[in-house]
């Protein structure tokens, strides 16, 4: 088969590869897909008010970044000002020589700190996200069952079929702009799956993660001012949190200080930074608690998109074995980063050594973590409702679904255990930044023999 590239148009011939497939009661077939996709998915509509409230949320996160543009100039403003009036402490030379200097350090010190101080409110106005490895992009020659499933689901949830589909080594998914702002107008989409999820689940429960995913792109403008929401809401993070190299140089000028004039300025400009990380974190928390509350609606509706598709048994199903797997990536991640910064081995398949971690748990184990959804609480900063008042709401709508297929969700990758190792390798060199060689990935079996 020759395949165009979507990117420079040239042709490359596709040859058939003989891979280990699934069982005969695993393997899923590209009719036994259509038949078990193939029905109508009611329509979910936002409320008014709902959107009345995105539209408010979004006006106010807007603002927040402008008042502290008008905070930072202020402070500017302040700092020209002392350059002005502080020459009147010059007014008069009169004294000894050491008056004099006094006066030298009165003045330069809180004009030098103050502008310090300045440069390090404007940074974060400019600062931009770190940029990451791109995740795996997959061919649609080489995953056709992923593809059509995805296709499927796009279809019963109204949505364009996304432009390019990741995989990653996340316990997540998600659906969003591909090229983030220039994408803002449009319907260039990308979907990003987690292979952990896949490997997990079975079609029906990943039926109802990608419906809930495809659900926030249901609405035009709900998606586009939540964009705009969690953007500002990620950008007040990364400049409160993050730390650059000019955040280090001035840490390290402070601390090697030792002159007691020039501790006036490091006094002046380090009070003057502090502050405005008090502001800004300030900033972030009012504006993070205002769009939590309509994120947790927006997961409701994603939810409701989900029944739609899977039904509320297919959506709680998913909920359950969504936090079982956390729980089990959390003990598995725990024990490998032990081993290797004891031993230096990790193994090839992360998805392959969490299935086969959960093998050797004890009995019980599923029933322990079920029961950690009890203890879960929903705070005011919280994005997400609990996964229990997720499941009440899906019992009180108790709806059938189209979706009721339950094979394993690996089924619909062709050569699973190929791009696992693929995905795992990418995932330790670029993603964790591991100084990872070829000898130190082991097989999954063989890793447990090594490290038992």
């Amino acid at each position: 088969m020759r395949v165009p590239c979507p990117h420079c148009a040239v042709e490359t011939i596709l040859n058939e590869e003989r891979h280990a497939t699934p069982d005969a009661g695993e393997e899923i077939t590209a009719a036994e897909l259509k038949t078990a996709l193939d029905g109508a998915a009611p329509p979910r509509r936002v409320s008014i008010f709902y959107q009345a409230g995105l539209l408010v949320v979004a006006f106010f996160m807007v603002l927040l970044p402008v008042a502290y543009l008008a905070f930072a100039t202020f402070i500017a403003y302040c700092v020209y000002w002392y350059a002005l009036h502080g020459l009147a402490l010059f007014s008069s030379l009169a004294g000894t020589f050491q008056l004099l200097i006094l006066k030298v350090v009165l003045y330069i010190g809180p004009l030098l700190g103050g502008a310090i101080a300045v440069f390090f409110m404007f940074k974060p106005i400019l600062a931009r996200r770190r940029k990451s490895a791109p995740p795996l992009e997959l061919n649609p020659a080489q995953h056709p069952r992923l593809y059509q499933f995805i296709a499927h689901l796009c279809d019963l949830s109204r949505v364009p079929m996304p432009r390019r589909i990741y995989l990653s080594c996340d316990l997540n998914a998600g659906a969003g702009f591909r090229r983030g702002w220039l994408s803002f107008f449009g319907n260039d989409l990308v979907v990003q799956l987690g292979l952990p999820l896949v490997a997990g689940m079975n079609t029906r429960q990943l039926a109802a993660v990608l419906a809930h995913e495809l659900g926030h792109c249901s609405q035009f403008s709900g998606m586009r001012l939540t964009y705009v929401i969690d953007s500002i809401d990620g950008w007040f993070a990364r400049v409160v949190y993050e730390r650059d190299s000019w955040d280090v140089a001035f840490e390290e000028w402070a601390s090697s200080v030792e002159d007691s004039r020039l501790s006036l300025i490091v006094a002046c400009a380090g009070l003057a930074i502090w502050l405005s990380r008090k502001i800004l974190a300030l900033f972030m928390l009012i504006g993070h608690a205002a769009s939590c509350f309509l994120s947790r609606q927006q997961e409701f509706h994603a939810d409701s998109c989900a029944m739609a598709v899977a039904g509320s048994a297919g959506l709680e199903s998913m909920l359950l074995r969504l936090q079982e797997q956390s729980v089990i990536q959390h003990l598995a991640y725990t024990g490998l980063n032990k081993i290797w910064r004891t031993r230096r081995l990790l193994p090839d398949s992360l998805p392959d050594f969490l299935e086969q971690f959960e093998q050797r748990l004890p009995q019980g184990f599923h029933d322990q973590a079920r029961l950690t959804l009890l203890n879960q609480t929903c705070g005011l900063f919280a994005t997400h409702p609990t996964a229990a008042q997720r499941i009440q709401k899906a019992r009180q709508r108790d709806e059938p679904g189209v979706f009721a297929l339950e094979k394993p969700a690996r089924a619909l990758i062709n050569d699973f255990p190929g791009t696992s190792r693929l995905v795992t390798s990418q995932f330790y060199r670029v993603d964790r930044r591991m100084p990872v060689t070829n000898p130190m990935l082991k097989p999954v079996e063989e890793f447990f023999r090594a490290t038992s």
